[in-house]
């Protein structure tokens, strides 16, 4: 049994169109669908002819959306098909989309990694452990990770690492050399920069004890903690204080001479 078209009607949105069979509406199909099936009025179609015009269809939109959303910048494959997912695409033409867009080399999880860990090594200050740890929340397959963190090589790695870590060091003026070398190595492991990596990264930076920096911020480490244990008798505010200081890494000598002069006051 066949049905006969009877009118193609132009949708407001450009592009789109109406089909009508035996004068009743039928289904909407997009124009590239319309030339493919060389579809006008007064063809006859079967009902398999119909469900491959609308499948067509279907595909032809998730095509179109993926486009879209592909216009802008790069993505990766799941972030295509989680796209198009929320645009409630059905699951076989969004594999059909993805077969499509990487025969067209439009989508390459490679292409991708390997881009985006460029732009990262060139403009952020995170290193190759928290850029795979991205890359996999997007989807990159792990040997695509792994092929692009090529493109931030060791020398540069060090490079950026030595800018932050300058930074991380006059953020921590405040505290003795020796906590300010461990909390400086703690922020560039969080940045995700290796272990072998840092100490490349500090071996460059090639911090130095300064006596009267030492000396300052004693003075002010042990003046917050002598206020913040006033309510002890002598012996017991010296003796937290002593401890407060030391946990902060200042030495023995710099704690006693400064507990000495409190002592005198």
């Amino acid at each position: 049994m066949t049905k006969t078209i009877t009118m193609i009607k132009t949708q407001k949105r450009k592009g789109r169109y109406n089909v009508y069979l035996d004068g009743k509406y039928s289904f909407p199909i997009g124009e590239d669908v319309l030339i493919r099936f060389a579809l006008s009025k007064g063809k006859e179609l079967t009902d398999e002819d119909i469900e491959n015009i609308k499948e067509a269809d279907n595909t032809s939109k998730a095509y179109q959306k993926a486009l879209n959303y592909l216009a802008h910048q790069l993505r990766t494959k799941r972030e295509v098909r989680d796209h198009l997912r929320q645009n409630e695409i059905a699951e076989q033409d969004i594999e059909s989309t993805l077969a499509k867009l990487a025969e067209m080399d439009l989508i390459d999880d490679l292409q991708y990694a390997q881009s985006y860990v460029r732009t990262m090594a060139k403009t952020a200050d995170k290193g190759p452990t928290v850029i795979a740890n991205k890359l996999r929340q997007k989807g990159v397959p792990a040997v695509d990770i792994e092929e692009a963190l090529a493109e931030f090589p060791e020398e540069q790695q060090v490079e950026n690492g030595v800018t932050v870590a300058k930074k991380s060091a006059k953020h921590f003026h405040g505290e003795s050399f020796r906590t300010k070398n461990n909390k400086v190595r703690q922020q560039l492991m969080q940045k995700g920069f290796s272990s072998d990596v840092i100490n490349l990264i500090m071996d460059e930076l090639d911090l130095q004890p300064d006596d009267q920096e030492e000396t300052a911020a004693l003075q002010e480490q042990g003046d917050k903690l002598w206020r913040k244990n006033h309510r002890y008798e002598q012996k017991q505010r010296v003796q937290k204080v002593r401890q407060g200081l030391y946990r902060k890494g200042f030495s023995g000598d710099m704690i006693t001479r400064y507990l000495e002069d409190k002592n005198s006051e």
